[in-house]
Formats: structure tokens, C-alpha cells, sequence
């Protein structure tokens, strides 16, 4: 999937006369989005935006091992058994003759043998230099200037890890100039280098450059465009972490030291064998305690006190992630945990004063975002709501910027079920995402263009499934049931391959999936970590109709 970015320069730091300059250069092919401010706390801002490139650059996907160091270890041997085998009755320089004519030997081999790789490989970077210079650099943030907040948002390397650092209005002072909108910004490894430079004795001005704006694109060699091929996985990853977002969770807050503390522990243990989770253990009106497998090491989060209804034990696994927090943990007031079940994602938000920072991680490294992640088959289905009716809510969240979905089912007279549909509706074309933090939707316009709905769709063959047992009757509704707080317990049957299968699914009252049980292989192997199999789905889908 190929975007334009042009920009008028590159995003610098300068600093002249006592004063430190953050200028960003953003996206000219998009809408008018500029800032221009004094930070009031720049240590916090640096920290905050250091800790964000970190989640960036992150790729803690297994690699294969370097054996460089072993094969220059096996070299030197080879040479001091070559010179014992020479023997002692040798002259000095006679050996080391030899020793010199059996090394450019090897050497020469070595070279024919690796010739062909070297010369591919030389080709290689030389075709990737000067056609396609983006792929030496990781993909740009996200900026959105928002009414209370400027944030950004990024994905890691292995696009398992989620960042993002809002920058609320309150740490700015000496506003000049701002236009609400969302831009790609040109964020540098030289940018980067110039933030940790930022010092509390120099004044900090941020600004997202207004100028780039008022100069027309043609004729101007300064403008730098870069036309990058953003993979399909990061759109989807945005997409899926919106659906996450939305689901029932368990929260409670958690003090900075507790996370350090359990980092520290990481840090000082290895794992040599499974299982490697973090098991939650949450009772109503107690602390919060934390297993520390394998080695069952129980930490107790003495003023993280748990408010929810039901004793619950959730399980989380890629905790080394966790690390990508430890940079702000001595400038957080609070951390706020947001747990969405055993395998499933987890969310930290970070209280730093003027500023927060989200860490959205998957159910564990390998299962990306993207990947094998299916959430929005967890949070409805908004086949219902009409164009008119998803432009009427988009119409509303261009003017507030922010809402809730009862906020806007009153602005726009539409049933709340019609509003929450065409919400989903939005999140999935990048329109619109909903902000953990203050539990409300914003407006931010992923794309300067209109996603591609066709190739976004995700190619999930249970949906498939679901639709053909549907259409042969092999699925059964056989009772409905309403429990509290709203939420509705759906019964059924399927037939498949001369089996019958038994499924029960939970809808909350925004007909959410909450719960879900089946017979079947795929839900006996993967639970809800994968999304909800084709017997459930198709359940749901005939009690909806």
C-alpha cells in the first residue's frame, strides 16, 4: 500500500541563543495541521518522546544466532594447530611463511566460494540505496493536534507493541498559532539524537511547522517527497488496536514502583523454561498480586487495590516488553492497567502530569497486531448502520473532536445501537479511534486518503465458515438468555463433518462479544486469543438477524 509524503524540510532541533527549537515538518499533501508552543516541562517532554522512539525501533522476535565469534575462535585455533604442526625444528621465519602462504589459500577459497553472495548483496543494498532509501528507516509517527492534546502514535519493529504519547494542552504555554488536524511527521535518527539533548536551562519551543503551507509545492527543489510502501500489516495493526481498545477490560491503577520492581526482577532472571506469564490474580477488594512464572515468584501491589465484581486470574505473556515503560517509571505518578483476558492484549497508561503515554501489547510478541489477531470479530458487527447515517456521526465528530457514543447518539437523534455501529464502522476506515485514557472516541484521520476497504478486510476464513453454515442450516439458536448488567447468553448447536457441536457466546449490551465457549478444535486450541471461531460468529450473526 504506497503513500506520498512531501515535506518542505526535515524535522531539526536547533539551538541558538539559549533557547531550544522542536520543529516537526509535516505532511504537506494533507490538510492544514500546525502548532507552535513553549514546553513547560522539557525534561518529561524528552524523556516521554525518547521512550516512544523505543517503541519504535523494538523487534524482540526470535533471531538467529551470530556465530561470527565462534568462527573467528575456530580460525585462531586452526592457526596455532598449524603452527604445532609445523613443528619446533623449523626456523621462525620459515613457519610464518608458511603459516602466511596457508591463510591467503584459505582466504582465496573462501572468497570463490563467497563470491556470488557478495556480488548479490552489494547489488541488493545498491538497488535498495536509490530506489527505495525508506526501507533503511523505520515508518514515521503519527501526529495529531487536538483541542486538549498534541499525541503521538507508533508501532514497533515486530508490530507487536503499540505507543502512544499524548501531550496534554496544559504543558504548553505561550500558544501562538494551531490548526486541529493529524499529519505524518519526519521523524529522523539525527532528529532523535537532538532530543536527548534537550536541557531544563534552555527554553523549549515545539513547534509543528505552519510554514511548510504557505509556499506552493511546484518549483521548490527543497521539498522533500518520499513515497513510502507502508506495509498492510501497520494499517491493520492501527485498526485492530481500536477494536482492542473497545472491549470489556479489567483496570485497576498500580504504583510506578511496583512496575519497576518487577522489571528488576526480569531483569536479574532468566527463563530456561516454560511457562513464561505473568499471572494476574484479582479478587474483589484486595490487592492486586502478581505470579512471576516459572518461578512462582508472588508480588503483591500493596496500593493497587481491585474494584471489580468477580474474582478473575489473567494471564499475559511477551512481559519483557514491559522494559519499553521503564524510562518514564520515575517521572509516572500512576500506571494504569487495562487487561483484557488470558492471552489477550493488555494496556499500560502512564500518568506523567502533562503527559500520558499508552503501551498497547499483544497477547505475546509473536502473535502481532496484524498477524493472527482478529478483535474486531469480537466487537460486533456494523453491516446495519447507512452511509447517511455513518457521515451524520462523522459530521458531529469533525465539529467535537471528541465524544462518547451517548454523547453523539443525542447530537444526532439516532439510536445508540446505529451510533455504536457506525463508530466501528468509522475505526475500521481510520476516521476515528477511541482514546483509553479518557474513554471517549477523538477524531484522527489515519490516511491523507481513503483507506482501501478491499484490501483492509481481513481474510479470515471463519467468517467464510460462519457464513456457509449459516446458509446450509447447520447452525441452531436453541435458547437466549438475559443475565446482569444487560448482557444476553446465546445457546446453540452446529453440525460439521458429521459432528455436532455445542457453543454458547456472551453479548454485553453493546452486543459485544464478553464470553464465548464451543466443543470444537479451534476453540479447545486457541480460546478468544484468536478471535471467536466460525460456529460462535455464526451464532451470533442469526441472533442479531
Amino acid at each position: 500500500m504506497q503513500f506520498q509524503q512531501t515535506y518542505a524540510k526535515a524535522s531539526s532541533i536547533s539551538h541558538v541563543g539559549g533557547r531550544t527549537l522542536v520543529d516537526f515538518a509535516p505532511d504537506l499533501g494533507r490538510e492544514p495541521t500546525f502548532f507552535q508552543g513553549r514546553i513547560k516541562e522539557p525534561i518529561r517532554y524528552r524523556d516521554a518522546m525518547i521512550a516512544l522512539r523505543d517503541v519504535v525501533v523494538s523487534d524482540l522476535n526470535v533471531k538467529p544466532k551470530d556465530h561470527r565469534a565462534y568462527q573467528e575462535w575456530v580460525q585462531e585455533q586452526y592457526v596455532l594447530d598449524l603452527i604445532n604442526t609445523l613443528g619446533t625444528e623449523t626456523g621462525e621465519a620459515a613457519r610464518m611463511l608458511l603459516i602466511r602462504q596457508r591463510m591467503q589459500e584459505l582466504d582465496r577459497l573462501r572468497t570463490k566460494r563467497m563470491g556470488p553472495y557478495y556480488q548479490a548483496r552489494a547489488r541488493y543494498f545498491n538497488w535498495l540505496y536509490h530506489n527505495h532509501p525508506d526501507a533503511w528507516f523505520v515508518l514515521d509517527p503519527v501526529i495529531t493536534v487536538a483541542p486538549d492534546q498534541v499525541f503521538f502514535e507508533a508501532f514497533s519493529l515486530d508490530e507487536s507493541s503499540y505507543g502512544r504519547l499524548a501531550v496534554h494542552s496544559e504543558l504548553f504555554d505561550d500558544v501562538k498559532e494551531f490548526a486541529y488536524g493529524t499529519t505524518n511527521i519526519d521523524f529522523s535518527d539525527a532528529l532523535l539524537s537532538e532530543i536527548q539533548r534537550i536541557r531544563t536551562y534552555r527554553p523549549t519551543e515545539f513547534q509543528v511547522d505552519p510554514a511548510g503551507f504557505e509556499v506552493a509545492t511546484e518549483g521548490r527543489d527543497v521539498y522533500k517527497e518520499k513515497k513510502i510502501d507502508v506495509p498492510v500489516s501497520w494499517i491493520r495493526g492501527f485498526l485492530q488496536v481500536q477494536s482492542a481498545m473497545t472491549l470489556p477490560a479489567a483496570t485497576f491503577d498500580a504504583k510506578p514502583i511496583d512496575l519497576y520492581n518487577l522489571c528488576t526482577f526480569l531483569r536479574r532472571h532468566k527463563e530456561r523454561h516454560s511457562p513464561r506469564s505473568l499471572k494476574y490474580l484479582l479478587k474483589p477488594g484486595q490487592p492486586v498480586q502478581v505470579v512471576i512464572e516459572p518461578w512462582n515468584e508472588v508480588m503483591t501491589f500493596s496500593d493497587s487495590v481491585y474494584l471489580g465484581d468477580a474474582a478473575q486470574e489473567i494471564r499475559t505473556w511477551g512481559r519483557r516488553r514491559l522494559f519499553l515503560l521503564e524510562r518514564l517509571l520515575p517521572l509516572a505518578r500512576k500506571i494504569t492497567i487495562h487487561l483484557l483476558g488470558t492471552g489477550l492484549p493488555s494496556f499500560y497508561v502512564a500518568d506523567l502530569g502533562n503527559l500520558s503515554f499508552t503501551l498497547g501489547l499483544s497477547g505475546w510478541t509473536r502473535n502481532d497486531w496484524a498477524g493472527a489477531a482478529n478483535f474486531d470479530l469480537l466487537v460486533g458487527s456494523s453491516a446495519q448502520v447507512t452511509p447517511e447515517e455513518s457521515k451524520q456521526v462523522f459530521s458531529q465528530m469533525k465539529w467535537k473532536k471528541t465524544a462518547t457514543a451517548e454523547e453523539l447518539a443525542q447530537w444526532t437523534h439516532l439510536p445508540n445501537a446505529t451510533v455504536q455501529a457506525a463508530l466501528r464502522q468509522l475505526c475500521s476506515a481510520g476516521r476515528v479511534m477511541f482514546d483509553l485514557e479518557i474513554g471517549k472516541y477523538r477524531l484522527r484521520e489515519l490516511t491523507r486518503d481513503p483507506l482501501p476497504v478491499d484490501q483492509l478486510r481481513y481474510a479470515n476464513p471463519r467468517e467464510e465458515k460462519a457464513k456457509r453454515l449459516i446458509q446450509n442450516g447447520d447452525v441452531t439458536l436453541s435458547g437466549r438468555e438475559t443475565l446482569a448488567h444487560g448482557s444476553v447468553a446465546l445457546y446453540g448447536s452446529a453440525r460439521t463433518k458429521g459432528r455436532s457441536l455445542e457453543s454458547k457466546v456472551v453479548l454485553d449490551h453493546d452486543g459485544r462479544i464478553e464470553q464465548g465457549e464451543c466443543t470444537c478444535y479451534f476453540y479447545k486450541q486457541n480460546r478468544l486469543m484468536q478471535g471467536p471461531c466460525e460456529h460462535m460468529m455464526a451464532l451470533v450473526s442469526i441472533a442479531r438477524n
